[in-house]
């Protein structure tokens, strides 16, 4: 099965017109009970440390301090930790400190926030692609805005060029079946002048400078869309028009991210028809695509006490080289998906890496997944603000270090495309915490039906990072359009 999927940001900059700063959030870092080692003898002395209780009488001491400390117990009843509870605190689990952890807390926080919410319509996002072109803006804010952009996207520059150059090892590894691209370019105002630290940070990652005339606005959107489509294989096409091309705007930065996938088990060649059911009375007949294979699966739980009804199933759909994977995620009550979703939290999903690393035997699955093409174009700037990124769309000063010249963010802009099919993919562009993995018995099959609306992520194994995330609700409806998701 081929994977496309491609990918096209841009952030515009414009001219500033004076406003209030928005407000700031800060953030604490958290204790991180997840890095004692369960299957020790001191495993309750060494949480304990971590959360600051008594090691004496541990367990009483984590109950004692429920209310007082916020905490909360969650159940792990998988065999490979403890097969009893494993005391972890809401906040240890929704905040993490290395920067992996982070981008998929980032990656989450933005594909909920720009959800359209509508039931009618498929979605698609790549958090990764705004967060490489916000992070390079970094290096012009003022320390007010630079602030509270890192507390937004959650990385600092630093951090967003290191996991670029572990992605970028992922893309130069020779694998004919496989091609990942990811590139960005900055076209900016003959007559704005750039200073000298965001120059160096952009030269740092490499990122391409392009001199442009916005005021000639026909060859200016004939250049800006030749480099999108020549970055995305021609999936996208135009990203700009004449009549969203501002002639005063300053600056534009894009990001293309361009994936073309091959499943490294493939599906059977001869689709059946099959329903696919969009809600409870609601059904449609799709193209469904089946295959018989061992596969990692597992589940996300929530809640104290295991709920068998609550959370996720997941499974992997590995890609050739087994570099890449696609995430299949299903609700374990039918048509429960964006309610299980709302409880997801980045450590949720981080697990399932640690599942997959662990690499027990698979179980057998009976797989069966829609064929399905999206395409989904969607302004940033109202889910970037709900994040608390602010400041760069509203203030006059908040890229003083960009130009001197002051100006702002005007949109940020994503188009993207997503196609799946037999032989791969083709593409652009937690809260208490236990995870099952379901290979607790190697020899039981696991039915995992993509009949109802399901979630979707593509991930680079090595660095942890989502490129893609998206829901089909409607395998059928092939393109859309979600503007202004508030």
């Amino acid at each position: 099965m081929k994977i496309l999927i491609i990918l096209s940001v841009y952030i515009s900059l414009v001219l500033a017109q004076s406003k209030q700063l928005g407000s700031r959030k800060q953030q604490q870092d958290a204790y991180d009970p997840r890095s004692c080692d369960m299957g020790t003898s001191d495993k309750w002395a060494c949480v304990c440390d971590q959360l600051g209780l008594k090691r004496d009488n541990c367990e009483a001491e984590i109950d004692k301090n429920l209310e007082l400390n916020n905490l909360k117990l969650c159940k792990d009843m998988s065999p490979y930790y403890l097969g009893r509870p494993v005391c972890r605190s809401e906040q240890m689990w929704t905040q993490s400190r290395d920067p992996a952890g982070k981008a998929m807390q980032f990656a989450l926080d933005l594909f909920k926030a720009a959800d359209p919410k509508n039931l009618e319509k498929n979605y698609v996002i790549s958090p990764l692609s705004p967060q490489i072109l916000l992070a390079q803006l970094i290096e012009g804010c003022s320390e007010d805005a630079r602030q509270e952009m890192i507390n937004g996207i959650k990385l600092n520059s630093k951090e967003v060029s290191s996991l670029m150059q572990s992605l970028q090892e992922t893309a130069n590894k020779d694998n004919a079946m496989n091609k990942l691209d990811i590139a960005s370019i900055v076209y900016k105002s003959k007559n704005m002048n750039l200073t000298d630290e965001f120059n160096h940070s952009r030269k740092q990652n490499k990122i391409m400078l392009q001199n442009i005339d916005f005021s000639d606005t026909v060859n200016a959107v004939q250049e800006i869309n030749n480099w999108v489509s020549q970055k995305t294989r021609g999936n996208i096409q135009e990203i700009v028009s004449e009549q969203n091309l501002s002639p005063d705007m300053s600056m534009m930065l894009l990001n293309a991210i361009y994936f073309k996938g091959t499943w490294r088990y493939k599906f059977n060649q001869t689709d059946k028809r099959a329903s696919f059911h969009t809600a409870e009375n609601n059904k449609m007949s799709v193209q469904m695509m089946k295959q018989i294979n061992r596969l990692r699966f597992g589940e996300i739980n929530f809640g104290e006490y295991w709920e068998p009804d609550t959370g996720l199933r997941w499974v992997e759909l590995p890609y050739e080289g087994d570099q890449l994977s696609m995430i299949l995620l299903l609700p374990k009550t039918r048509f429960e998906l964006d309610k299980n979703l709302e409880q997801v939290t980045g450590a949720h999903l981080q697990e399932i890496f640690k599942v997959i690393r662990r690499d027990f035997n698979p179980n057998k699955i009976h797989l069966q997944v829609p064929k399905f093409t999206i395409k989904d174009s969607i302004s940033l700037v109202e889910p970037l603000k709900k994040l608390g990124v602010k400041q760069i769309f509203e203030s006059d000063s908040a890229l003083n270090k960009l130009s001197k010249t002051p100006v702002k963010v005007g949109d940020v802009k994503q188009d993207s495309f997503l196609s799946v099919d037999e032989t791969g993919t083709t593409a652009t562009a937690v809260s208490k915490i236990t995870i099952i993995p379901l290979s607790l018995n190697a020899y039981e099959d696991v039915h995992f039906e993509c009949n109802e609306p399901f979630m979707v992520m593509i991930v680079d194994k090595t660095s942890e990072i989502p490129l893609f995330m998206g829901k089909i609700r409607q395998p059928l409806k092939p393109t859309q359009e979600s503007k202004n998701q508030g």
